[in-house]
């Protein structure tokens, strides 16, 4: 079985990453064969820095378009790659030396892909997600524990896919959150595959504070940023896999509207949000009437006053 491997890394203005992570790739046991830099129109000193890796490893390939988000970048990047295993990875994490290795070690004749766990960073606090309870996960399965078990969720960049199932697919380029998750659940849904399990943390997920507060970061032109995925999934869903979308989205809004309320305690204008989030969790059915939920439903202004300042 040919295990050659092309790693695509989309980047938009990462100076201050991009080193990091490839510094830890090319430390690795297995090197991918084939690492493809999607330049997404950066204005900042990554082209450089992608342009000196690039001279001095001859695996290291700089594509430049202009800026188009994320999901473009890596259409592009799937439509350059040649190895006959994909990864996908974010420029702002990194990875553990023996990541590449471990994932190839555990590919056979059964799998069409493989999964591992990894670690979050946030503020100073290291969390590894691993153990899930099976060695072999099938499409259906997977689909579920994408959108409730912490050990899989719906990331691309603790996966290694084989190209010939994904390589004629495009992420959706109108969606700017949960593209990741959107482009798995319509793969999974179609074409029956097998994925196996590595039951290691070799992912790093840095999550830096920018990427964790503010209603910048939630909502585009007045868009909730992570409404048309879920409502594409929600669409297109068979009835069996709807329980665990509506309660991956359930867990998203709850967290926004937490996010929004201590920004609004801390003195951010955040009303006009905080009602279209409110709104959102009155549709949304939810099992658990927990007291902050019914909070957030029907008296969040008040609610936080009893939030702190800070996350």
């Amino acid at each position: 079985m040919n295990k050659t491997i092309t790693t695509i890394i989309p980047f938009f203005n990462s100076e201050a990453t991009l080193p990091r992570m490839l510094d830890s790739i090319l430390a690795g046991s297995v090197v991918p064969d084939e690492i493809l830099l999607v330049d997404d129109g950066s204005t900042d000193n990554s082209k450089q820095i992608a342009q000196s890796y690039a001279c001095k490893y001859p695996m290291v390939k700089y594509i430049y378009k202009s800026h188009g988000g994320v999901s473009a970048a890596r259409n592009l990047g799937l439509a350059k790659a040649s190895c006959e295993w994909i990864s996908f990875l974010d420029a702002d994490d990194y990875i553990e030396p023996n990541m590449y290795k471990a994932m190839v070690s555990a590919i056979d004749d059964n799998c069409q892909g493989v999964i591992c766990g990894y670690f979050t960073h946030k503020d100073d606090v290291v969390t590894d997600y691993c153990n899930y309870h099976s060695s072999t996960i099938d499409s259906n399965e997977l689909i579920n524990a994408m959108f409730t078990v912490d050990a899989i969720k719906g990331f691309l960049w603790n996966r290694l896919f084989n190209a010939s199932f994904i390589k004629d697919r495009l992420f959706n380029e109108n969606i700017l959150a949960c593209e990741d998750l959107l482009f798995q659940y319509e793969l999974l849904s179609s074409t029956s595959l097998t994925f196996n399990y590595v039951n290691k943390p070799l992912y790093h997920y840095i999550q830096t504070i920018e990427s964790a507060t503010g209603e910048s970061n939630l909502f585009k032109d007045g868009t909730y940023i992570y409404k048309p995925a879920f409502d594409l999934m929600l669409q297109m869903a068979d009835a069996k896999y709807i329980p665990a979308i509506a309660t991956s989205y359930n867990s998203i809004l709850e967290y926004s509207m937490y996010r929004l309320l201590v920004n609004h305690k801390a003195g951010a204008n955040s009303i006009s949000y905080i009602r279209i989030i409110q709104k959102y969790l009155k549709q949304l059915p939810n099992q658990k009437a927990s007291f902050h939920r019914i909070a957030y439903c029907y008296f969040p202004l008040i609610y936080s006053l009893t939030l702190p300042h800070e996350f």
